[in-house]
């Protein structure tokens, strides 16, 4: 994968913030195809009221051309979380030998206010980043916002920063010609660079060196050291806290460990009881299967031959037996027979002749079958007979 893709995939990642996403994807792209000594990146940025927000910053060089020479302006664009309705906010960024020239166009701390971006709030849609870049370039190429620091121990006038230099003590006055002794030196005069100024008041001719004052330092915003101050008691009383919850978990932690280290043995015997126990499980779900399996042949063998019939499953092994069974069966019908006579005589259906006629003749004919069964039982080994069948 290509840099330019990566850095397109980098750039639509973190736009995603943004309100307008889309439009400030497509600017920041345009001005990194039409300067191509500009990268993007990512910063916290704080204002002037001490806020913080994480935004999106387009820093590099920017190519300059001034009294026909070539030069590159470090600058930093940050593209605000309402872009394009409120405009960029530019600054450029000195390097160590490097000083800022303050101008119409240029504070002290850098930051530049050219007339594009005055006139952005009034037709904001109409403003772009890289046009914004051609107003900045087209600016400094006719006053450069940046000089060289001075390297000579006393440079003139003409060539120091635009920074005010502070008041020089007076001189002390020259000796009278009469004083013929040297007068002590005058107190050294130490400045912002603490240079130490020794003058010899005898010689008329002598030079005094002044030290080279640079501008004073910027003095802190009290808001922004407090807000800091905040933050870092804030962060501290966070940190502590997140340190005994950690300490804690720890020790819990380690007293879990310890107890799973403990139950281990417990774990391995319960792990082979259980192993024992799922063996016997498939050795009877096995046998259940074969069981089953057999059990459904049997099935279908059986659903494949039919019902059989009831006389052929009771069937003795031989003529004589047969022979028994069927007097049996026809002396207990014969006895059923006479049963319901007697109810349908008590219930009156039939009257007494007949009741006595039809009992007459089955008690004969049970007397016959009973004889001959008895006749039977005689004749067959007492081995295979155990006495009358009526009895």
């Amino acid at each position: 994968m290509s840099s330019i893709s990566l850095t397109h995939k980098w750039l639509r990642q973190n736009v995603q913030p943004y309100q307008n996403k889309d439009r400030v994807y497509a600017d920041i792209d345009a001005a990194l195809a039409r300067f191509s000594t500009l990268r993007p990146k990512t910063d916290v940025y704080t204002y002037d009221d001490g806020r913080t927000q994480l935004l999106l910053c387009v820093h590099g060089l920017l190519p300059i051309t001034f009294k026909r020479a070539s030069y590159n302006i470090p600058v930093a664009l940050w593209i605000t979380r309402e872009y394009p309705k409120d405009p960029p906010i530019a600054y450029v960024v000195p390097t160590n030998d490097m000083l800022v020239k303050p101008g119409r166009c240029v504070d002290v701390s850098g930051r530049c206010s050219p007339e594009y971006i005055a006139h952005w709030g009034r037709k904001s849609e109409g403003c772009t980043l890289i046009a914004l870049l051609e107003a900045l370039q087209d600016q400094f190429s006719r006053e450069p916002p940046l000089f060289s620091k001075p390297k000579g121990p006393s440079p003139k006038a003409d060539d120091q920063p635009t920074s005010p230099r502070p008041d020089r003590p007076p001189l002390p006055p020259k000796p009278r010609p009469s004083s013929f002794h040297q007068s002590p030196s005058p107190t050294p005069y130490s400045g912002s660079s603490h240079a130490t100024v020794l003058t010899n008041l005898l010689d008329e001719d002598a030079q005094i060196v002044q030290p080279v004052q640079q501008a004073p330092p910027r003095p802190p915003n009290p808001e922004l050291l407090q807000l800091h101050s905040h933050v870092h008691d804030k962060i501290k009383l966070e940190i502590s806290t997140l340190s005994q919850g950690i300490a804690s978990d720890t020790e819990r932690l380690r007293a879990l460990q310890a107890d799973l280290l403990a139950g281990e043995p417990a774990i391995r015997d319960e792990m082979a009881r259980l192993e024992a126990v799922r063996d016997v499980c498939c050795t009877v779900s096995n046998r259940l299967h074969d069981s089953v399996g057999r059990a459904e042949s049997n099935i279908a063998e059986l659903r494949r031959r039919g019902d059989p019939d009831i006389d052929e499953m009771v069937c003795a092994t031989t003529i004589v037996h047969n022979q028994l069974i069927n007097l049996t069966a026809e002396d207990n019908a014969i006895e059923d027979t006479i049963y319901q006579l007697h109810r349908a005589l008590n219930a009156g259906r039939i009257d007494l002749d007949r009741f006595l006629r039809t009992t007459r003749v089955l008690a004969e004919e049970q007397f016959m079958k009973r004889a001959l069964i008895e006749k039977i039982t005689i004749g067959i080994p007492k081995n295979q007979s155990g006495g009358p069948i009526w009895s």
